[in-house]
């Protein structure tokens, strides 16, 4: 896979919630990562290695073939049901492994959408909006060109939606769950093939947010520690970095290496440590005015509010008065 730097340059630095979200969105698109989570999250490629999944995402699985760093994606605006418009945050298929017995012409196919979530309780239940995807993904594929035609319900695709929730409740560090379709035999004993009801997974991973840099490397590659790497654990981007390759053989492209250098040098202005021991100091106007910046753009260019704003910004509860008492006094 060769060096890209397209994920550094589409990041709009001005825009500190968008920047967020394209990063997680960037990061999760590139095949290395997406390796780890489909082997994790979708039983079918439990046996196959990390380094194979790759050729299976988009594409026939050729294994002579140079494959690309990211996924292309499907289109992520679902207007299959008419006022109810649904944007996806990544959506894309992949081939699954060919079983034994099966027939070696036939390709099976899957849905796979990916979505990263600040927050696990936004003022409903995300699991339920996680249900809701599956059955959105079920639902639009009939007379799609990708779906199928007609009342040929044994040609419907199995669809997977995964969460990533960055924010959680501190119990449910390093959970992960899956929600699925299961068949309760009633009265006598009889069972269906299991493929015919078997078409939707909802999945919740909720990373922990306790990872030293400095923790001795377990032999097993794990999912949860990855991705906390990536998106909770405050740690310099070398050591980021670092931790990635040694222990995931994550290959430092360009694109990965740009990404993660990029919201480690916003997260430095940002977090609450840094401005707490600044206040303490009598030294820290400088940052507070940063941070003020940061929330008021957040509240003029997404409609956040004060909260929401400093919630995304992890802006700590010492500081938040501070922030609070300059923005009324800026609105008078």
């Amino acid at each position: 896979m060769g060096g890209s730097t397209a994920i550094a340059s589409v990041i709009e630095k001005n825009e500190i919630g968008k920047a967020y979200d394209e990063y997680c969105k960037k990061i999760l698109c590139n095949k290395q990562i997406l390796s780890y989570i489909i082997k994790e999250c979708i039983l079918e490629f439990a046996d196959i290695s990390l380094q194979e999944i790759p050729y299976y995402i988009e594409s026939n699985p050729v294994f002579d073939v140079i494959v690309n760093d990211t996924i292309q994606g499907k289109n992520l605006e679902d207007e299959s049901i008419s006022g109810a418009l649904i944007k996806y945050d990544i959506l894309f298929e992949v081939s699954l492994p060919r079983k034994k017995g099966r027939n070696e012409h036939e390709l099976i196919r899957v849905f796979v959408n990916l979505e990263a979530q600040n927050k696990d309780n936004p003022g409903y239940p995300l699991l339920s909006r996680a249900v809701y995807y599956c059955s959105r993904l079920l639902a639009k594929q009939k007379n799609a060109p990708d779906g199928f035609q007609h009342s040929k319900f044994d040609k419907i695709k199995k669809v997977y939606s995964i969460w990533i929730c960055i924010q959680h409740a501190k119990e449910k560090d390093n959970v992960m769950n899956t929600y699925s379709m299961h068949e309760i035999c009633r009265k006598r004993k009889w069972e269906a093939p299991k493929e015919e009801y078997d078409l939707m997974n909802a999945i919740m991973i909720y990373p922990g947010k306790d990872y030293p840099s400095t923790k001795a490397f377990e032999e097993n590659h794990d999912l949860m520690e990855m991705l906390s790497i990536l998106f909770i654990a405050k740690w310099k981007a070398e050591d980021k970095k670092a931790r990635l390759k040694e222990k995931y053989g994550i290959i430092m492209t360009q694109e990965i290496e740009s990404e993660v250098d990029y919201m480690c040098n916003l997260s430095q202005g940002i977090r609450e440590e840094g401005l707490t021991e600044g206040l303490e100091k009598g030294v820290a106007k400088g940052r507070i005015d940063t941070t003020l910046c940061y929330v008021k753009r957040l509240i003029q260019k997404n409609n956040f509010s004060v909260t929401e704003a400093m919630d995304l910004l992890d802006v700590d509860e010492k500081i938040r008065p501070v922030i609070l008492q300059q923005l009324q006094q800026q609105n008078k």
